[in-house]
């Protein structure tokens, strides 16, 4: 496997970009449920909390329940509820933070599938939530509408209309698992995990907003001789690649708000110390473990705000000597800090 930061030259890839992706990778929930909470601190400015998410993400092609097609009816049906006591009748802006509604993001309404790549169908206000049956209007070319009540299999052919499908069962668009499968050869991916996407992983990108953190991850690339791709493809968050899956979602600090509109992530990972204090104090975030990735060459203040949470933290959890005695190696240069909520 090679590596290239920055259009530099082809090398092999280096011992801390291996650690990060192994970081990532052996970042498992507690057997006991227990949350966990961890700082990495790396002495450069960098993309090191990309690589943490890629290997958490090839964990995720290993473990057969990463997907989100589990609860997918049911999600719709949330939806619906949003869309229609919610957004459908809202005169504002959509800006839930501001407005303290409890959601993350607006709900249009409308629904897309791979079986109608050029059509939406619309959430109709028959969807019956007592019997827990979703209904929606699908229109033809001739302007001609039906009443659909879908079966939850039929279901999990559709989506929310700005997000991935949750499964896809076209000849082309699933990941392809070459560069992963080198980058840790010892993981056994599912493939039915290439072909359905995944929100319980969340990346929190920096607080600039997600063109920064596009922009930071486009410049690591790995190549196995044969395919070359770069993080920001290989992360599969969705709109930064071809594919059309999702097995990352994305939070952006800057506008509040996460690009999928679905169930609490397991693990959040945080670019920064903006993004790592955002992520600690919002609400749907406090079951997920969260790792927060900083660089010892930001403001002295931002690094002493960081201290004082994880200080603070101390009265509620332990440090996790365990997890981090069943580490590799920790390369020069990166310290890592790792609590474990106690009870």
């Amino acid at each position: 496997m090679q590596f290239s930061e920055y259009n530099s030259e082809w090398k092999p890839v280096p011992p801390w970009v291996e650690f990060l992706i192994k970081f990532g990778y052996e970042w498992r929930r507690n057997p006991k449920g227990a949350r966990r909470i961890a700082l990495l601190s790396m002495p450069c400015d960098s993309a090191a909390a990309g690589l943490v998410v890629l290997g958490a993400m090839m964990r995720d092609l290993t473990v057969p329940e990463a997907n989100d097609m589990h609860g997918h009816y049911d999600k719709l049906l949330l939806y619906a509820r949003q869309y229609l006591e919610n957004c459908r009748t809202c005169d504002n802006i959509c800006n839930p933070e501001q407005k303290q509604c409890g959601y993350s993001k607006q709900a249009t309404g409308k629904l897309r599938s791979p079986l109608l790549p050029r059509q939406t169908v619309e959430i109709s206000d028959q969807t019956d939530f007592e019997g827990g049956q979703i209904r929606w209007i699908q229109r033809d070319g001739r302007r001609n509408q039906a009443l659909v009540t879908p079966f939850p299999d039929h279901a999990k052919n559709y989506h929310l209309e700005d997000e991935p499908p949750v499964i896809w069962n076209q000849p082309s668009g699933e990941l392809s698992p070459d560069l992963y499968q080198a980058l840790f050869g010892r993981a056994i991916i599912r493939p039915e995990n290439l072909r359905q996407s995944y929100s319980g992983l969340c990346f929190a990108g920096r607080a600039t907003g997600e063109i920064a953190s596009r922009e930071v991850c486009s410049g690591i690339k790995f190549s196995n001789g044969t395919v070359e791709h770069s993080l920001e493809r290989l992360l599969t968050v969705h709109g930064w690649s071809d594919c059309a899956l999702s097995r990352v979602a994305f939070f952006n600090p800057r506008t509040g708000q996460k690009d999928h509109n679905a169930a609490l992530p397991h693990l959040v990972i945080a670019d920064g110390d903006s993004s790592f204090l955002k992520v600690a104090g919002r609400k749907e975030f406090q079951q997920s473990d969260l790792v927060g990735v900083i660089h010892r060459t930001t403001e002295r203040d931002s690094l002493e705000a960081v201290g004082a949470k994880m200080t603070a933290w101390q009265q509620w959890y332990d440090f996790d000597e365990e997890m981090l005695c069943g580490l590799p190696p920790v390369p020069r240069g990166i310290s890592i800090s790792i609590l474990r909520r106690r009870g």
